[in-house]
């Protein structure tokens, strides 16, 4: 037991050192034998979480959470060295790295808390269930074990009922992001009346 708290405070060391140097990193993810990587800048770490601000075709767009045991490895190689330096040029580093809001990633219930107060809308992913959900839309009850989203469709459709989302099978949250953030201003309520 001892030896595995060593490991983890070394492994979170080695984090804390990516963030230190504003390091460009590639997460490996694998979910029911799909990859599902991400890359991007690592801002914070905590206990049980991750905070990227993730790259999208040498643009920084928006940012993630992942939970710790919900990846496989961490790449920081002369590519993700190269991209930095791109990110550098473009002056991105300058102008748009890091995060202003104040986001909580020690427990779920903070981090969904802090998201709401901020007003994001988020991209919930659970991505290693037999058929892997995507939710989409804002955060309107935080409980316990769950978290409840009011989902919106591909057409800008509101649901009326709220899709509860288990923290338990949550693989990664997306937030801040362009589609997001320019798809919520053209959102409608669903004609559908509760029943």
């Amino acid at each position: 037991m001892a030896n595995r708290k060593q490991e983890i405070k070394e492994y979170d060391l080695m984090l804390q050192k990516h963030i230190d140097k504003k390091d460009f990193i590639k997460i490996s993810r694998t979910f029911k034998d799909r990859e599902e990587n991400i890359a991007g800048f690592l801002l914070a770490i905590s206990k049980d979480f991750l905070l990227l601000q993730i790259d999208n075709e040498f643009l920084l767009d928006g940012y993630a959470i992942i939970p710790k045991t919900k990846f496989d490895s961490i790449r920081c190689n002369r590519y993700e060295k190269t991209l930095k330096k791109i990110h550098k040029k473009e002056g991105h580093l300058d102008s748009q790295y890091g995060i202003y809001q104040n986001i909580s990633i020690k427990t779920w219930q903070d981090l969904f808390t802090d998201l709401k107060k901020a007003d994001y809308h988020v991209i919930v992913e659970c991505e290693d269930n037999d058929e892997p959900d995507f939710t989409i839309g804002p955060i309107k009850k935080i409980y316990k074990n769950k978290v409840g989203i009011q989902y919106y469709d591909p057409t800008g459709k509101l649901d009326v009922e709220l899709t509860s989302v288990p923290y338990n099978e949550i693989t990664i949250i997306k937030f801040g992001d362009r589609y997001s953030t320019t798809f919520r201003k053209y959102l409608r309520e669903s004609t559908r009346k509760k029943s």
